[in-house]
This record gives structure tokens, C-alpha cells and sequence, in this order.
């Protein structure tokens, strides 16, 4: 099992098994399965998770696989990539280090700004100036249960309708 943080897109690249084959990204709000096809992708946008890669032996449950490898993270044109090799199981004659599953996990990163430039220099030079465009991922301090949705203003009740609270946090009328 693997530890990951933040935004990733998993993509399935190669798949040479016998055995149905999947990623299973885990966080604290739930289990997600990425299937085993060449093509599939799941992105995954969490403070922290874990991926683990799983076969399905016949008539048996899902199993780990014997061995993932992760490969060295690269960068290239502003994405982080890094692949996955794996191997489910292993038979009397197969090589330890054969690779039947792999998976190639891509995270975008900031632009690096470039030392000494000033905006006012850019629009000097008569090149339009333009900010980088970067994700933000919040979070917060209350505690709402998972699959729940809330809205400012509104305090998440499982199974109730939301009723407006005030701004020091008191409720205004309980529908309830």
C-alpha cells in the first residue's frame, strides 16, 4: 500500500495477467476502484491516501498483489508522473520481478516564476501579463460526516434538512 497526498490522475497503461487486475485508492471518506483495463483513469483529489493494487484469483476474493514497485517521479511541461509496476502473484518458473500490472499516476504542478521579472517589466515590454492559474483545496476545522453536504450558513444534521444559522454559529429556526 502506497501513500499519496493532494491531486493525482491514475491511468491504467499495461495489463498482461491472467487475473482481473485494480487499484483501490482508499481516504477518509471511502474506498474507490480503478478496474484493471488499459485506458481506465480515476482521479483522486484528497489531503491523504493510500492506493494498493489487487488481483482476483479464481474462486477466490480480491488479494493484494505479491509486489508494486513505484518508479522515479519525473517531471516534465509542468506534470509529475511516476509509474507503478506490479506484480499479483507468484507461480513455480515465473520471475520474481515479472510485471503484469502498471500504472502511471500524473500530478500537476505549479510554474516555477522566473527570477527577477516584474510584472511591470513584462507590461513594459508590451507582453501581456498573465497569473498562473493554480488549484486550491480547502478544508475545514468542523466535523460533518462524510457523504454529507453543507452550506455556508447551514449546519449539516444526517437525515434532516439543513436549518440557517446566524453568524455567531446559533441556529435561527429549527424546521424540525
Amino acid at each position: 500500500m502506497l501513500r499519496f497526498h493532494g491531486a493525482w490522475r491514475i491511468t491504467v497503461v499495461g495489463r498482461s495477467a491472467d487475473f482481473d487486475q485494480r487499484a483501490v485508492v482508499r481516504s477518509p471518506y471511502g474506498a474507490r476502484v480503478l478496474p484493471g483495463r488499459e485506458g481506465a483513469v480515476l482521479d483522486v483529489d484528497e489531503e491523504s491516501w493510500t492506493l494498493s493494487l489487487e488481483h482476483h484469483l479464481w474462486g477466490r476474493s480480491w488479494q493484494p498483489n505479491l509486489r508494486t514497485t513505484p518508479g522515479p517521479l519525473t517531471e516534465r511541461d509542468g506534470v509529475r508522473s511516476q509509474l507503478l509496476t506490479s506484480n499479483d502473484c507468484h507461480w513455480p518458473g515465473k520471475p520474481l520481478d515479472y510485471v503484469n500490472f502498471v500504472l502511471r499516476l500524473d500530478q500537476a504542478i505549479a510554474p516555477a516564476t522566473v527570477p527577477g521579472r516584474t510584472a511591470r517589466a513584462a507590461g513594459a515590454a508590451g507582453v501581456p501579463i498573465a497569473a498562473p492559474v493554480q488549484a486550491v483545496r480547502t478544508s475545514s476545522s468542523h466535523t460533518t460526516a462524510p457523504g454529507h453536504t453543507t452550506v455556508p450558513g447551514h449546519t449539516a444534521v444526517p437525515g434532516r434538512t439543513a436549518a440557517p444559522v446566524s453568524e455567531r454559529g446559533q441556529t435561527l429556526r429549527a424546521p424540525w
